[in-house]
């Protein structure tokens, strides 16, 4: 053993381990204090020992957020432990109200976010500080989603068709996860910059990748000191490498449609609804510029599709699970549908299939937390409770939604028609659509910093669903449903789950 060790001592890359081990050591117990807030925590607080909890709260992150609700709940708030700081966790209508009516200058989407995912340094300080597509997507590009629609339906049928085609009788097994996150960059991706780019794979990889490299991106800068960050950035940004190969692949796009503005004026003949549209409608000076476009596209496209992908791909699973609400999805949708047509007016009248998709959210989100939030400066509930500045706060969705208080007796199981059927009742109709939100709905978050993107997310998954029930019979291929895992509070839903497609019997 000695003989193994001793070369090791004094070695360079020895020192240099030992140097960063500390030094991370002590700038995660830093944050620890400067974020400790005097409220119960899930797990142990030692300076060691709350390490175990934030492994726990890593691995299984579900159990820690319901033992914490379980046990604190009444008291409105609760802590858990991450490796560098403590979350606040929001547990009660109360304060979660407070938490949706403060004002940015004290509890900061924006900031959290940034720090989160050290946006400044993975995307870029113009995507951050001038994010002019953000409002340009939350109205322009909603208001438009009726014009794109057509174009939604062919892409969402050209995709299944191309990835989902089974012959006669034949039932064929999919990498659901996968597949869905395919079509739905497909989908996205025709509203974002159009035909033909939106079916090149390789510029769909990179979107789909896009979202690991801004992670892995974050984790990378997050361990050095803000001084050092700007330089981190420079030598390791994955991201970065990923916008340049989309920048060389957009170009021509880009450079064509301004010939066709510099010629004809905005206005041009044939000229494409989509966002590339709309950011070049509105972009000025270096904006214009290639690479700056790019950014603001793959920065939507990371919002857009990652989340939409794993929420859909429990869409799915919870339909080849329950094959028996095939049948009226599909009565509804074909009674529509014959009567109107396919358009964005016709789908909001298939109340069945707008419940199955928000029951999906409700009982298994793409995340077990939501409306994340970071304490600009020392802020008080009205409780009493001080969270220090630099502090993470947040509250629970996927665990709120199954208390009883908010859906009665039947929260914790799956209801397809849940919601379809407080509309029939003639309970508030926009109360219950799937893109609605509120304290007992947050998969969307809440307030004025919910996400700009789920009309335009629902869409898509709505669609996808009414498509699948029209035109296919599934099953899961374990004949069970498969089991999600979950990581901090994102809920995963399993890669390597399969379910079975036939071409529908009529």
């Amino acid at each position: 053993m000695l003989d193994f060790v001793l070369p090791l001592y004094g070695h360079p890359w020895t020192t240099a381990l030992a140097v960063v081990f500390v030094y991370l050591s002590v700038k995660g117990y830093v944050r620890r204090r400067m974020t400790w807030v005097d409220v119960p925590a899930v797990g142990p607080t030692g300076i060691l020992t709350s390490y175990l909890g934030a492994i726990r709260y890593f691995r299984k992150g579900d159990e820690v957020l319901q033992e914490g609700y379980d046990k604190y709940s009444k008291g409105g708030i609760f802590k858990v432990p991450d490796f560098s700081k403590w979350t606040v966790i929001v547990s009660s209508s109360e304060l979660l109200e407070e938490l949706r009516k403060a004002p940015d200058d004290q509890l900061s989407f924006e900031d959290a976010m940034n720090d989160m995912l050290q946006l400044e340094w993975v995307m870029g300080r113009e995507i951050i500080h001038n994010n002019y597509h953000l409002p340009l997507f939350r109205t322009h590009f909603t208001r438009d989603l009726g014009l794109m629609y057509p174009d939604i339906i062919d892409e969402i049928g050209a995709a299944f068709s191309e990835r989902i085609s089974p012959q006669a009788d034949e039932w064929i097994s999919v990498k659901t996860l996968d597949t869905m996150q395919t079509i739905i960059a497909r989908c996205a991706n025709r509203t974002f910059v159009g035909l033909p780019l939106c079916r090149d794979q390789a510029f769909l990889d990179l979107n789909t990748g896009y979202a690991v490299d801004v992670v892995a991106g974050a984790e990378a800068i997050r361990l050095f000191p803000n001084f050092l960050k700007p330089l981190v950035a420079r030598l390791y940004t994955p991201a970065e490498s990923t916008a340049k190969k989309v920048t060389q692949m957009l170009r021509p796009v880009i450079e064509e449609r301004l010939a066709q503005i510099k010629e004809e004026g905005k206005l041009y003949v044939n000229k494409p609804v989509d966002f590339l549209s709309l950011l070049l409608d509105y972009a000025e000076g270096q904006e214009r510029e290639p690479e700056n476009l790019a950014k603001r596209v793959l920065s939507i496209s990371f919002a857009a599709i990652s989340s939409t992908s794993m929420t859909f791909a429990q869409v799915v699973f919870f339909l080849a699970s329950m094959p028996e609400y095939a049948v009226q999805l599909r009565e509804e949708v074909e009674s529509v549908t014959a009567e109107e047509g396919w358009t964005q007016e016709a789908l909001s009248k298939c109340y069945k299939i707008d419940s199955f998709v928000k029951e999906c959210q409700r009982f298994r989100g793409a995340g077990l937390t939501s409306s994340m939030r970071m304490a600009v400066n020392d802020y008080t509930f009205s409780n009493g409770t001080v969270i220090p500045k630099g502090t993470f706060v947040t509250t629970l969705s996927v665990i709120r939604h199954k208390d009883p208080q908010f859906y009665g007796e039947t929260a914790k199981e799956f209801d397809g028609f849940r919601f379809s059927k407080m509309r029939e009742n003639g309970e508030s109709i926009g109360q219950h659509q799937a893109v609605s939100i509120g304290t007992d709905f947050l998969p969307y978050g809440i307030g004025r910093h919910a996400c700009p993107g789920r009309f335009f997310a629902a869409l898509m998954m709505k669609s996808m669903l009414a498509h699948i029930v029209l035109n296919y019979d599934i099953k899961m291929a374990s004949g069970k449903m498969p089991e999600s895992h979950y990581l901090n509070s994102w809920c995963i839903p399993d890669a390597s789950a399969e379910v079975m497609f036939r071409k529908r019997r009529k």
